[in-house]
């Protein structure tokens, strides 16, 4: 893990590892002696952003983020990846200068809304430190970044106004009242995946030092007793094989064979896992009906949904489209939504886990029901979004969406230039990178 590290960070996220050392935002970014894509500039707004996001958190926030808690149940609640978001941990494959835009543009958010006084900002501060949690952290990670969007286009904004029926909403910019879902890949495919993990891991130790190797099938999701047992069955199978020089079976309750064999593995020689098969279509809209079914109290309201490798996840069929089917697509399946609840305005959809450098060129795709979006942000980061409005009314309310999706790539540079920094993301980066747009010809 520490390849090509400065050798200070590497001493201190050894440390971390070993936990002789709490994580912090200081180690999460890195030394400056190995951060060379920055600028002095760059090195004096990463003193900032290290401030900055310990005292919106506190101190004792990300080292509970990063370290897997199992009182918090489900999977999905837990954000150790963040950890790996790091950019001091991006430095292996050249991701740096992105994660390193990326965690600018969290600070910038949260200090130009903290500044600026906008009403709401402690509350959702409050709520952040409050619950240390994957869903809440992409919740407020969004309303910051709306609440932004539309102060950079010099709308009032609020964060978590109240609703007509009273208890707090999401965020307010101008007239439109928001109201945030976020949607994340399915808890089946991510409890089966680490699952899956831990049985080649288990494996991978078994040869050690033995002369042997594994072809067949993963078990199905085992429950905790389940998995030690057949740890132990496949521990004793290992042993055998290495002592008779004979292949042996072990099969799982659902008959799932795995065949320890003597010897070098065979080129093409595989281990194979459950297929997990997960309806991303009907997921999204039982999550979303359940969100216009809640916020019904709140007047008229648009929902946006915040998606983080649930619909756009590759390979899935939906994230291989063009942009122009993905819209038809998300305003035939959410459209019927917009009719059987009268309060909704609209419904969008975004997503920005796709990165790219250089970045792609802009990309509308006006339909006759929606609208889809795709502008690239600084540094690599690829957002989609789709906007479905109701038919006629509000007009005004979808043009100030149509307005703000159009030009988040520049919302950044608004903000650290109310910070302070007027030369903008540029500035902050060294002079021997400069990032450019691909042509044109460019597709997904």
């Amino acid at each position: 893990m520490m390849t090509g590290m400065h050798p200070r960070d590497a001493e201190i996220w050894q440390a971390i590892d070993h936990g002789l050392r709490a994580i912090d935002w200081e180690a999460w970014f890195g030394c400056p002696e190995g951060a060379d894509y920055l600028s002095p500039a760059g090195h004096e707004v990463t003193a900032r952003a290290v401030a900055g996001l310990t005292a919106f958190f506190d101190s004792r926030w990300l080292p509970k983020a990063v370290t897997p808690s199992p009182a918090l149940g489900r999977a999905s609640d837990t954000f150790v990846g963040l950890g790996r978001a790091a950019p001091v941990l991006q430095i292996m494959n050249g991701a740096e200068r992105g994660a390193w835009v990326e965690a600018i543009r969290w600070w910038a958010a949260y200090a130009y809304l903290e500044e600026a006084g906008v009403p709401g900002i402690a509350s959702v501060k409050r709520d952040a430190r409050r619950d240390v949690t994957l869903s809440r952290f992409l919740h407020t990670q969004t309303q910051a970044r709306l609440a932004l969007m539309g102060a950079a286009r010099g709308l009032p904004v609020e964060l978590e106004p109240a609703k007509a029926s009273g208890g707090p909403g999401d965020v307010r910019i101008g007239p439109v009242f928001i109201e945030v879902v976020t949607f994340a890949e399915d808890q089946k495919l991510q409890d089966y995946e680490k699952f899956r993990q831990n049985c080649r891991v288990h494996l991978l130790a078994l040869d050690r030092d033995r002369d042997i190797y594994w072809e067949g099938d993963i078990p199905e999701l085992l429950n905790h007793d389940e998995l030690e047992t057949w740890k132990k069955r496949t521990e004793e199978a290992a042993q055998q094989c290495a002592a008779s020089e004979a292949a042996v079976s072990v099969y799982s309750s659902a008959g799932r064979r795995l065949t320890v064999h003597p010897g070098t593995p065979p080129q093409g020689t595989t281990l194979a896992g459950d297929t997990i098969e997960s309806d991303q279509g009907r997921r999204l809209m039982d999550k979303v009906r359940g969100k216009c079914a809640k916020t019904q109290g709140a007047g008229t309201a648009w929902i946006w949904v915040e998606d983080h490798s649930g619909l756009f996840h590759f390979p899935t069929p939906f994230a291989e489209m063009s942009l122009a089917a993905k819209t038809d697509a998300l305003a035939e399946l959410l459209g019927p939504l917009i009719g059987e609840y009268v309060h909704v305005a609209g419904i969008i959809v975004s997503n920005a886990a796709r990165r790219r450098l250089p970045l792609p060129p802009n990309e509308d795709a006006p339909r006759p029901a929606a609208q889809g979006f795709r502008r690239g942000l600084p540094l690599d980061r690829v957002r989609e979004t789709i906007v479905i409005p109701r038919r006629i009314l509000l007009p005004e309310q979808t043009s100030l969406i149509a307005r703000m999706c159009d030009v988040e790539a520049t919302t950044l540079d608004w903000a650290l230039g109310k910070l302070g920094v007027p030369g903008g993301v540029t500035s902050l980066l060294a002079d021997s990178f400069t990032p450019h747009r691909v042509s044109p010809l460019w597709t997904p």
